[in-house]
């Protein structure tokens, strides 16, 4: 498991890559393998058509809100649906093994997550296949969309690598 020192917070609090409101992130996605990391940066994806590769969902908004519906355009049939434990501020290797059966099988993932998703959006960029978006929630912001590539991993990669191994 790692988990989040406090003095990288401060540099998680930045955006990864620009932040944009629903069009301009749907026009930016569009034809590429999509991780969704939120509930609502999820359900923006559903209500607009777009059914994310993996999504990562956790019932709860950056405000505390619930929000069930979150999910009630996500389709009935075909998506897969994992349970993962991960308590705040950390990413455990379970969360981390199911984003990558996500990327690799066949169709959609949800996964639901019992803690909090909120960094899930690092080990997306590490795992992600070139070109495909990670897009998370910038708090009363947008939505911010990174266009994976070897300059992105690593940087993840070096911001994990940094966090206290349990």
């Amino acid at each position: 498991m790692y988990r989040l020192p406090v003095s990288l917070r401060p540099l998680l609090a930045k955006p990864f890559g620009p932040v944009y409101q629903t069009r301009r992130t749907l026009e930016e996605t569009r034809r590429k393998v999509v991780i969704a990391v939120g509930d609502v940066v999820t359900r923006t994806f559903l209500e607009n058509g777009v059914l994310p590769k993996v999504m990562l969902v956790d019932g709860v908004t950056q405000r505390g809100t619930r929000v069930e519906d979150a999910l009630g355009a996500l389709p009935t049939h075909g998506v897969r649906r994992v349970e993962v434990d991960n308590p705040p501020a950390t990413i455990t290797r379970e969360m981390i093994g199911a984003i990558d059966r996500g990327l690799k099988e066949k169709g959609s993932t949800l996964i639901a997550v019992k803690g909090e998703e909120d960094l899930a959006a690092l080990p997306a960029m590490i795992l992600a296949p070139e070109g495909a978006c990670v897009c998370y929630g910038q708090p009363r912001e947008g939505v911010v969309v990174v266009h994976v590539d070897a300059a992105v991993r690593k940087h993840a990669q070096d911001i994990l690598n940094q966090m206290e191994v349990k």
